[in-house]
């Protein structure tokens, strides 16, 4: 019988049992110390699919070369499956050189595989394993390979070694794992709903179903039992029964409170993307529910999706047929580019929390964030912000002309119960006040006396810094000796910049054209426009040569529309 695996010519499952066996005793009989190196490939499946299995088996060749050139000669190097090699390691004299070893291995990997016209690059997550954890080969194996899914867990790329704190994780994760495959049995699942509201407003227009463990042992965190549920296959089964309780949501809030009813998102995770009757499985649930499929959102990670695009796209597609929304979850972290995210069939664009954590002090943030709102709005998409935490952020925000906002600042997760308490509430009542709305005001006024270009400089210097320190932006004009002027920001900072102007000496006859609250930002820095060159900065007509008649900034603003238009119209050629 053939001991060799007739693809890599490399010894076969039966041949590295024995060796491993014989190694074992030998190490015994001397005192000399073994180990067990895994070598697992990331993401292998989804190259065969992509290159085809015949490429496919090329990569798995080349890898075994790579894997000979790599071991000293005599080790035992093994194909035990469709991915996964071994080498057996003997007389191992310290820790460093199995070190060594693994770092070999990671680089010679990391070479990339001409597959026919494409270059692959193929990295492995690689666990160790010595005859110090275990005596028999089948510990030492199931120890090594608890040591390549930590390496795997950590993203990849990378070797471990096994200690027996991660024995005991593995063992938590097993029982976990088995847990899971229980908790819909027994009623251990509950869904929990963070409102998304308004950003102008703080009203709410939808919902997030996030799911919740209560286990006999208490509650367990998502961040530790989605994971669990992914790499188990048990995400599936749950999924199925998230999606369910989201359709059941919707049912019952259009029955309460009919078109004004929130909608509800759903995530949905790159392992059910994989499933190919998941459709099938949505348009049955969508059936026996009778859920409107137009205000339920499916939530798909940015980064998981752009990874394997080409694979994903006909499914979406089946999706978005079926009437359901589609959300780019987490937007930023990823890989996508505008080419990539036109092709997908989506609705919403998250942008992920860690933009906006710092969007109040930091200028990298603000401009990240100003730039996904940016496409967002060019691909007509909707655009919702994680993880606001506090009314600067949402005053930002609001500034950006971001649709919604989703967090801490207004609401944390609630039971179903609560939802329909606050919903009821807000119906009655209004959306609570949350001190982060967006507020402009509209003024003209005129000079004591007229400004002299010096003057004028210093004026702009002057408001620029003032307005800047109470997050106010706006325009400023002055022509003929008479202002108009816009601001923008939180009501409390515009109204006391506006105090402070009524105030100055140097106004007169200032006059409120209008006041209220902003969806928007028109201007998102501070500008000036001087009458030097006002009909410059305009793309339009050249109407230096037209003597207006008795046309002033004060009769304009006789007409609040006319005076908007007029002010709003110089947005595009004014940031300086």
């Amino acid at each position: 019988m053939s001991t060799r695996d007739p693809l890599t010519g490399l010894a076969d499952r039966r041949a590295f049992r024995a060796g491993l066996q014989l190694a074992l005793q030998r190490a015994a009989r001397h005192h000399a110390g073994v180990a067990l190196v895994l070598v697992n490939l990331d993401g292998f499946q989804a190259i065969n699919d992509l290159h085809g299995q015949d490429n496919g088996d090329a990569l798995l060749r080349e890898t075994a070369r790579r894997l000979q050139q790599v071991a000293r000669g005599g080790e035992l190097v093994a194909r035990l499956g469709a991915d996964e090699f071994a080498i057996v390691c003997e007389q191992v004299a310290a820790p460093a050189a199995l070190v060594a070893l693994a770092e070999r291995l990671k680089a010679a990997l990391q070479v990339p595989v001409v597959l026919g016209a494409a270059a692959v690059w193929a990295t492995a997550s690689i666990g160790i394993a010595t005859g110090s954890d275990a005596t028999d080969d089948d510990a030492l194996l199931r120890f090594a390979g608890i040591a390549v899914q930590a390496a795997r867990q950590a993203g990849g790329d990378g070797w471990q070694f096994f200690d027996h704190e991660l024995h005991q994780r593995a063992l938590q994760r097993l029982d976990m794992a088995q847990g899971l495959q229980l908790a819909l049995e027994r009623d251990e699942l509950t869904p929990y709903f963070q409102p998304i509201v308004e950003a102008a407003s703080g009203r709410i227009v939808g919902a997030e179903l996030l799911l919740r463990w209560f286990s006999p042992r208490g509650e367990i965190s998502p961040a530790e039992f989605i994971p669990i549920a992914e790499s188990s296959g048990a995400v599936i089964a749950i999924g199925a029964w998230v999606f369910r309780q989201a359709c059941l949501a919707e049912r019952d809030w259009s029955a309460r409170w009919g078109a004004a009813a929130p909608y509800v998102t759903v995530n949905v995770s790159v392992r059910q993307l994989d499933e190919a009757h998941l459709a099938d499985e949505f348009a049955a649930i969508l059936r026996d529910t009778g859920a409107d499929p137009d205000r339920l959102v499916l939530e798909i990670n940015e980064s998981m999706l752009m990874a394997d695009i080409d694979s994903k796209l006909q499914l979406l597609d089946r999706l978005a047929q079926l009437g359901l929304r589609l959300a780019m979850d987490d937007f930023g972290t990823g890989y996508s580019s505008l080419a990539r995210l036109a092709r997908l069939p989506v609705d919403v664009l998250k942008i992920d929390r860690s933009f906006i954590r710092d969007i109040a002090a930091s200028g990298e943030s603000r401009a990240v964030v100003e730039a996904i709102v940016g496409l967002g709005r060019s691909l007509g998409l909707k655009l919702v912000a994680e993880g606001v935490e506090s009314a600067a952020q949402q005053l930002e925000l609001c500034g950006f002309g971001c649709d919604l906002i989703q967090g801490y600042h207004f609401y944390r997760p609630m039971p179903a119960e609560r939802l329909l308490e606050v919903v009821e509430r807000e119906h009655r009542d209004g959306p609570p006040a949350s001190g982060g709305g967006l507020y402009f005001l509209l003024y003209v006024s005129e000079a004591v006396s007229p400004l002299t270009p010096m003057q004028l400089d210093q004026l702009l210097l002057r408001t620029r810094a003032n307005n800047s320190a109470a997050g106010v932006t706006g325009c400023l004009l002055y022509e003929g000796g008479r202002f108009m002027q816009m601001l923008e920001g939180e009501r409390s900072a515009v109204l006391a910049t506006f105090e402070r102007i009524h105030g100055n000496p140097l106004h007169h006859k200032l006059r409120l054209v209008m006041q209220g609250a902003a969806r928007r930002r028109v201007f998102n820095h501070w500008s000036m426009l001087l009458p030097d060159d006002a009909s410059a900065r305009r793309h339009g007509p050249d109407f230096s040569g037209w003597q207006p008649q008795a046309m002033s900034f004060d009769s304009i603003a006789s007409d609040a529309r006319v005076c908007y238009a007029f002010i709003t119209a110089c947005v595009p050629d004014v940031r300086h």
